[in-house]
């Protein structure tokens, strides 16, 4: 009796945990296929393994009854697949490219002979997908680094695909004209959206990919797989870069300034021809330095050899100076004194304290509101530009306010083979924002050097930790756990 009550319960917590494990997202593909000898008859139990390029991890299954063979969960890369079974010659396929969440078939004709000796097939897509009905667009490698845009946010290159549409700025695009509600955004398959704001903001993540950062993004549209989770009708999954067995890395700076940009058509057009006789040029100026370094990790004791254990790790900045222009509504000096001007009056106007104490009312302005209108009066001191409105007791005061941010993006990850059959990887992102003003919710100064603004700043996190093992040559489990985290702060 104890031992099947033992057996129940230990039957639902397995089921509880496939369910738990549904809604997590795999970011990752899959290499499937068939093995056949010349005439075209299957061959059950060969062994087939795949090995990534760049790390050397091994991947290994073996043929079905049917010839057929699925190696799951494989990470993205450029893998070479070897079939091998008695009496025939070694089948090794190069160059297979695994995509996430995109299926690569790998069908191996066997040739009858010795195993020493080999047959070599290149690689290549498939022209027709015949594994699933998924509708995916894949950005990776060079693509990435070399598309032409200015944010260095990984997520605009989503804006480049077909299907996305940005009526204003990136932030508000939506893909296949679906609600933003509907997608869902993952970095190595943690979900990084702000959920709060999911429903009417999802195109924008907590957590900010770099493109130096990223290996690929991949957009599935339509029939996403079992790996997406049914967590949005339109997945988006960045993967972080890892590092090899050799050492790779750069630095970077990318820069603007007024002296680089060009003005536009209709700035020159329109505007004042302040400089030289020409409209000035607009003053943006940026700067994003950074680098990224990544490779193999020896440890004299631990990880002596390679293909073991491998870093990699980014980090960039975002410093923006920004400056707003800003129009304020004033009173004259005359109306600050108690002197108003009306239609039809006298030409040297009322004044209105004189008027109050014949009276017998109150003739003199409160404290407070005379010291608030005296400052704004002494902030408009060689700090903008004054101009009578229509009204003669009011004048326009324009001004900018200046402020600026800084933004950094560290990135680390880390993989270790501790054997042909246990992989464990771990990426974490730690990201920090802070600006001297909040002009995005409109909480800068009032008055140039007035002390009624808003900042904001924040911190966040993302950790996404997976171990894949190859349990059996048909079983393969991979867990995966992430967390994500931080604060905003406003009007720090």
């Amino acid at each position: 009796m104890k031992g099947n009550l033992f057996r129940f319960v230990w039957i639902l917590l397995v089921g509880a945990s496939c369910a738990l494990t549904a809604f997590g997202q795999a970011p990752t593909g899959r290499i499937a296929g068939m093995v056949t000898d010349a005439s075209g008859a299957v061959i059950p139990g060969a062994d087939v393994t795949a090995k990534n390029i760049a790390t050397s991890q091994e991947l290994a299954t073996i043929t079905s009854d049917n010839g057929t063979y699925l190696i799951p969960s494989v990470p993205s890369g450029t893998y070479t697949v070897t079939v091998s079974v008695g009496g025939f010659k070694k089948g090794v396929v190069k160059d297979v490219k695994v995509e996430v969440g995109t299926p690569a078939t790998v069908n191996v004709t066997m040739e009858v002979g010795m195993q020493s000796e080999e047959i070599i097939v290149t690689g290549g897509a498939e022209v027709l997908q015949t594994q699933t009905a998924n509708v995916v667009t894949t950005i990776q490698g060079r693509q990435i680094t070399e598309l032409p845009f200015t944010s260095r946010d990984a997520l605009d290159l989503v804006l480049m695909l077909p299907g996305t549409t940005t009526p204003g700025r990136p932030r508000s695009s939506s893909i296949n004209a679906l609600p933003r509600g509907s997608l869902n955004i993952t970095i190595d398959g943690l979900n990084v959206q702000d959920n709060l704001l999911k429903s009417d903001d999802g195109f924008f993540t907590y957590i900010r990919p770099r493109i130096d950062a990223v290996e690929e993004v991949t957009v599935s549209t339509s029939t996403p797989g079992a790996e997406s989770s049914s967590e949005g009708a339109v997945a988006i999954k960045f993967v972080t870069r890892q590092g090899t067995n050799a050492y790779h890395g750069g630095l970077y700076e990318y820069y603007r300034s007024p002296g680089l940009n060009a003005n536009t058509f209709f700035i020159n057009r329109d505007g004042a021809k302040l400089c030289d006789g020409k409209a000035c040029r607009e003053k943006i100026i940026l700067h994003q330095p950074g680098g990224r370094v990544g490779g193999p990790i020896r440890i004299p004791g631990l990880f002596n050899g390679k293909d073991k254990a491998f870093f990699f790790v980014n980090y960039e900045e975002f410093r923006l100076p920004e400056q707003f222009a800003r129009t304020r509504t004033i009173l004259g000096p005359d109306a600050q004194s108690g002197i108003f001007k009306y239609v039809g009056g006298p030409a040297a106007g009322i004044n209105l304290l004189q008027l109050a104490a014949a009276n017998g009312q109150t003739s003199t302005v409160d404290p407070t509101v005379a010291k608030l209108l005296s400052d704004i009066r002494s902030s408009t001191s060689g700090k903008g530009n004054i101009t009578q409105t229509s009204d003669p007791n009011l004048q326009y005061f324009d001004f900018t306010n200046t402020g600026g941010q800084v933004r950094k993006f560290p990135t680390v990850r880390f993989d270790f083979n501790f054997t042909q059959k246990h992989h464990l990887e771990n990426t974490w992102n730690l990201q920090r924002f802070n600006s001297k003003i909040d002009f995005l919710n409109n909480v800068d100064p009032a008055f140039p050097g007035f002390p009624n603004h808003g900042s904001q700043t924040s911190w966040r996190f993302s950790d996404a930790i997976a171990l894949r093992s190859t349990l059996t040559p048909r079983l393969v489990n991979e867990a995966r756990f992430g967390l994500t985290g931080g604060s905003t702060l406003f009007f720090g």
